[in-house]
């Protein structure tokens, strides 16, 4: 009995001291949330609240602020434009100027020969005669310079010498991908027939890219015809050859006019952008990319002895070039959401500017939390978004595999070309390192040699498996949002280009370019590099590069307005200094 009243006095006071100890904790605990809710609690709610109201329609913050509509002092040149967009006349007239175009097959084909020696390349000698027949005007008044016979460079000098106000750069493209004889039938009007038929022109290169540079030729035709004369030098620079990398125009006319004009040496480059005017979370956006994502062709070889097919080893080269595929494609690189992808900047834009039913509270929420620099919220948000993935992660598409030649012959190399696209946060290193611990445990478990990107020396072990790369280009540097180029051009975008709907404002947006442009050869020239093209781009988006390519004849007429107008923004600009 004394045991066991022991025990229960032994308990009481354990009771009571655990009674006693949570009565003091429950005091301090008041007093710390006394001073959280009058100090830290206020500022951690006040912090959230501001992450989640600058994300909030009709912010009065600093997110995706709209720049005023740019209108040009020189009201006697815009309104000659203007009034010419509205003619009906003049509408015949650029659209058989396109149609024109059109019909000149410029096709450029990846297996091209040199300039000079393969007669393909002559087809040019016809567009630059016909921008010389059509466009008697600017000929007059603009310098016609060559870079590598075919690269066209336009110059209509300003009063001003480049030293004090930089030049305005244009550029657009002559070529145009080939049209495969297999698909021609599939087109309801033939591909290079230019045909109108009263609300849309059809044929290749409509909108990939005669229908910008055609634009842009009327814009500074129409400028001449009006009287205006420049202060800041206007260039033109054509390329024959952005569908298969640029080589033999894009880089000599970069080349051709940094030697001229050197580093930072012009004011703004314009060239075409792959998603022009688009609705998204049910709000009309200029989507403007201000940086491109890289570019990687990875060439993978797997080699090893042959012999006859009735005596075959476990595993032959095509049986471990499959492996090798399937652990590429099992592999995928994971995506993120970071503020240093232009894709960041725009979805702030549609938190700040769309309805707010069109965006999740959620990815609002995950918006600030990116902003904080949450790595996991950079992930999540990437997949919350998966429908866009590929603006947020580097892509791979084994596109050429090859081996074997006889079926009874063991093959001895079977090869593949991986293409890949970088997203901006990567880099080719990056993408080499992931492919190489990728393969070389695979070779490895095969007994086999592995050669990685940076081998000093090409193994005479004829067991082996090889990666090489090719066409390397780095992720685009990223344009800046607060230069005057960037006020200059929104300004114009706002003045000149319509919404998809009345009951909205155009919200103009960076946006990030998933493939390449000839801007690739011309970072040195200057940072203000923008590719956007001026126009609705809902319905023939996907169109370029395929069948029944096409533009529509009501957004095509009204490009010239834009870029004229942009030639007379960037001249006011020059009153404020570059």
């Amino acid at each position: 009995m004394a045991k066991q009243r022991n025990a229960s006095q032994s308990r009481s006071n354990a009771l009571l001291s655990l009674l006693f100890r949570s009565a003091i904790l429950v005091a301090v605990l008041s007093l710390a949330l006394t001073y959280l809710n009058n100090s830290l609690w206020s500022r951690i709610t006040e912090r959230l609240g501001r992450d989640l109201d600058k994300y909030v329609r009709g912010s009065s913050s600093h997110v995706c602020r709209q720049a005023a509509k740019l209108s040009p002092t020189n009201t006697k040149s815009e309104r000659f434009v203007r009034g010419k967009v509205e003619s009906p006349a003049y509408h015949a007239e650029i659209i058989q100027k396109l149609s024109g175009i059109i019909q000149i097959p410029s096709e450029s084909y990846d297996e091209l020969g040199p300039i000079g020696t393969d007669d393909r390349w002559n087809v040019f000698y016809r567009i630059e005669a016909f921008i010389k027949s059509k466009y008697p005007k600017v000929l007059e008044k603009a310098v016609l310079e060559h870079a590598n016979t075919h690269g066209l460079v336009l110059t209509w000098n300003g009063s001003l010498p480049s030293s004090q106000a930089k030049p305005l750069l244009m550029l657009a493209h002559q070529d145009v991908v080939p049209v495969l004889a297999d698909t021609v039938q599939d087109w309801t009007h033939p591909p290079y027939q230019g045909h109108f038929d009263g609300e849309i022109i059809w044929g290749r290169g409509a909108t990939d890219d005669k229908g910008y540079m055609i634009s842009i030729l009327e814009s500074v035709d129409l400028l001449m015809k009006s009287g205006f004369e420049p202060k800041r030098t206007v260039i033109l620079a054509f390329g024959c050859d952005e569908e298969i990398s640029g080589e033999n125009c894009g880089r000599p006319i970069a080349d051709f006019l940094h030697r001229r004009y050197g580093d930072e040496g012009i004011y703004l480059i314009m060239d075409e952008g792959s998603m022009g005017i688009q609705k998204e979370f049910n709000q009309s956006f200029a989507m403007v990319s201000v940086a491109e994502k890289g570019y990687l062709d990875i060439g993978i070889n797997v080699t090893s002895t042959g012999g006859h097919a009735s005596t075959p080893p476990d595993h032959n080269v095509i049986g471990i070039m499959s492996e090798i595929v399937l652990a590429i494609e099992e592999n995928a690189f994971p995506g993120r959401v970071t503020t240093k992808n232009p894709m960041f900047g725009f979805l702030e834009c549609a938190a700040v500017h769309a309805p707010p039913s069109s965006m999740p509270l959620a990815v609002r929420k995950r918006l600030s939390s990116v902003a904080r620099g949450d790595a996991h919220a950079e992930t999540q948000l990437a997949r919350d978004l998966d429908d866009m993935r590929y603006y947020f992660r580097t892509s791979q598409s084994v596109g050429k595999m090859s081996g074997g030649v006889k079926i009874n012959a063991i093959p001895e190399i079977a090869s593949s070309m991986v293409n890949l696209r970088l997203a901006v946060e990567s880099s080719i290193s990056l993408v080499q390192q992931h492919y190489e611990n990728l393969v070389r445990p695979i070779a490895q478990k095969h007994g086999m040699v592995f050669e990685g990107f940076q081998s000093s020396y090409e193994s005479t072990e004829r067991r082996k498996v090889s990666l090489y790369g090719v066409d390397a280009l780095e992720p685009a540097p990223v344009s800046p949002l607060d230069s005057e180029s960037w006020r200059v051009l929104s300004g114009t975008i706002r003045n000149t280009l319509r919404p998809l709907d009345d009951d909205n404002e155009l919200i103009v947006t960076p946006y990030l370019m998933p493939a390449n442009t000839d801007t690739k050869f011309f970072w040195a020239l200057t940072k203000n590099i923008y590719r956007f093209t001026p126009i609705n781009l809902v319905e023939n988006l996907n169109r370029a590069h395929t069948t029944n390519e096409f533009i529509r004849a009501d957004e095509f007429v009204r490009e010239p307005l834009f870029f004229a107008t942009l030639i007379l923004n960037a001249d006011d600009a020059v009153q404020a200094g570059d």
